[in-house]
């Protein structure tokens, strides 16, 4: 009986072996298994980041320059006071006569993004030196629109020259906020 009472003995220490290594199995390396998978999956991925950083990095200095060339046509607040000597600067080179110059209130545009602000503004010019302001204007770093414009009252001044009143409408941009 002693044969048998050692074949159980070791039976039961099978069993409680068996029951230990599958203990071990569901409450520690199934557990430590799955965070090492999870873990070398985020390393591949930070891996992948890591290498495409430099050519990110490029791409992120190459947008900040395009945003500062872009902000001084979309600026981040409304600059009247600015556009105007900028308006009156190219009027004058052109050896045009300002006549009136009526910003308008600012509206949201449909996006929400960025106001849009009206401008009325009258010259006196002859036909081809008010399209030489329109040209001069249209090439402005600052973001200008000319939208609507009427010539009417002309006037032959000297033996050739005819000059003309010209009101146009503008618009001008400026962002809602603050960009982060």
């Amino acid at each position: 009986m002693s044969e048998l009472d050692s074949k159980k003995a070791l039976l039961v220490a099978l069993i409680l072996l068996v029951l230990i290594a599958f203990a071990w199995y569901n409450f520690f390396y199934k557990d430590k298994s799955i965070e090492i998978n999870r873990l070398k999956e985020k390393i591949a991925e930070l891996s992948k980041y890591k290498r495409e950083l430099p050519v990110l990095l490029v791409q992120y200095k190459k947008a900040q320059k395009e945003f500062k060339v872009y902000s001084k046509r979309l600026p981040l607040k409304e600059e009247i006071p600015s556009l105007l000597v900028r308006l009156n600067s190219i009027i004058k080179r052109q050896g045009v006569d300002l006549l009136s110059f009526k910003p308008r209130r600012a509206y949201l545009a449909k996006d929400g993004l960025y106001y849009i602000k009206p401008i009325n503004i009258s010259i006196r010019a002859s036909y081809v030196k008010c399209g030489s302001v329109f040209e001069r204007v249209a090439k402005m770093k600052r973001l200008f629109r000319v939208i609507d414009f009427t010539l009417d009252n002309p006037k032959i001044v000297g033996t050739n020259r005819v000059l003309i009143n010209v009101n146009f409408s503008a618009e001008t941009y400026y962002f809602k906020g603050k960009v982060r």
